[in-house]
């Protein structure tokens, strides 16, 4: 174990003020504040939660989804991207420089490969679940847990089959919630200008358009799946939804983000549930396969900021405050800039596409140090397993013993 608040003298310093101004971040929090009112379970989840002890330890990982490099994070060059980590977070917490991914380099296995502990080889595209059980099943079955007790928040929306395995004795009676709050919006649009009632625009086909450049990247499947409650959208409540979206798109100050409304849902579950394990997914730095640099660069700081904010929550909410560990890892690296473009794919293998760190923060972890020795990603969810007290019988990854203290 060692200091690691002298590695990064040079990182750039913030103002107190986050820029992009209060007007957008307001009709952010607006929007997921609506989605969450309509889409989220009240009533049936109430009265399932008299009926359990809840745990009082909490956990939450977070992705870099999407994929990012360590020489675009934390190699000196790329501290300018990451102010937030290296400024207010590393020195909180435990980090760990090496962290590799040794199974297949694409979003849905690499983050299943997380959340099992085993090196997953499942469709890449998520049309089939995790083939060994989650961390969200061992413990909803082990300790007897209702369905609000596990989330999934990601932007990446292949990622709606993720919260539960087809092992045999788990799957989706023990699977965790799946919220997909990017394709909420999308999937309420495309149906109200689909229909002849729309959403009082005059071109409705301009405006699908519209929608569908700001909101969607581009291939996989889109939706959401909420144990034993979900519902559907009635018209009325697609309409208004979309009336609303009309207003957001068309605000010059609007940014093209899901990683933003997956930000403020991921807030409006803690607040509503205090779920006691999370997985919450950024993922807008994938726009790299675009070939554009710069916007990989900017979902870097975005996700940087997020990060921050989302830790910044845990510790004013009296639910997660002093109870919570915190780890935040990218999904994958990306690969290397041999021709100049590297970034924009992590398919590859080497050393860039499967390099990456993890930090922790929280209840029991060191405060500013770090450990140089190797981990990987199926370590994260036996280590999850031993913080939240129950068993993984099957996995291929480590506890990391410098968090589960």
């Amino acid at each position: 174990m060692l200091s690691w608040l002298s590695r990064f003298p040079g990182a750039p310093r913030l103002e107190s003020s986050i820029p992009g101004g209060m007007r957008r971040r307001d009709l952010l929090k607006f929007i997921a504040a609506f989605m969450a009112e309509h889409f989220l379970p009240r009533r049936a989840l109430a009265r399932e939660a008299k009926a359990y002890e809840k745990p009082s330890q909490r956990a939450i990982v977070v992705t870099f989804g999407g994929g990012a490099r360590y020489q675009d994070t934390f190699a000196p060059s790329g501290w300018v991207n990451i102010p937030r980590l290296t400024q207010d977070l590393v020195p909180q917490g435990l980090f760990y420089p090496s962290a590799r991914n040794e199974g297949i380099t694409g979003h849905f296995n690499s983050s299943s490969s997380l959340i099992t502990g085993n090196w997953q080889n499942v469709d890449s595209f998520g049309s089939e679940p995790p083939a060994t059980p989650t961390i969200f099943e061992y413990f909803r079955k082990e300790r007897r847990l209702p369905a609000q007790e596990t989330w999934v928040i990601a932007t990446n929306k292949s990622f709606s089959l993720i919260g539960g395995s087809r092992w045999r004795g788990y799957g989706n009676a023990y699977a965790a919630n799946v919220i997909l709050p990017k394709q909420l919006l999308l999937e309420a649009i495309q149906a109200a200008v689909s229909t002849d009632r729309g959403p009082g625009v005059e071109d409705r086909e301009a405006f699908a358009k519209q929608m569908l450049s700001a909101l969607d990247e581009g291939y996989e499947n889109y939706g959401w799946q909420v144990y034993e409650s979900g519902h559907k959208l009635s018209f009325d409540l697609k309409q208004t939804l979309a009336k609303s979206l009309l207003n957001y798109i068309n605000d010059p100050s609007v940014p093209s983000s899901g990683d933003e409304l997956t930000f403020f849902m991921a807030k409006e579950i803690m607040d509503r549930f205090a779920p006691s394990l999370m997985l919450v997914n950024f993922w807008d730095m994938d726009i790299a396969h675009y070939g554009s640099y710069s916007l990989y660069l900017q979902a870097i700081r975005r996700t940087d900021r997020l990060v921050y904010e989302l830790w910044q929550h845990v510790q004013s909410s009296p639910q997660y405050k002093d109870r919570t560990t915190m780890m935040v890892i990218p999904e994958v690296g990306r690969d290397g800039d041999l021709h100049g473009n590297g970034f924009a794919n992590h398919r590859s293998g080497d050393d860039s596409c499967r390099g990456v760190w993890l930090l922790a923060l929280g209840q029991g972890v060191p405060r500013g140090t770090g450990s140089e020795r190797l981990i990987h990603h199926v370590d994260v969810a036996p280590t999850v397993a031993q913080i939240l007290g129950f068993t993984m019988p099957e996995t291929q990854g480590q506890v990391l013993e410098e968090l589960a203290i």
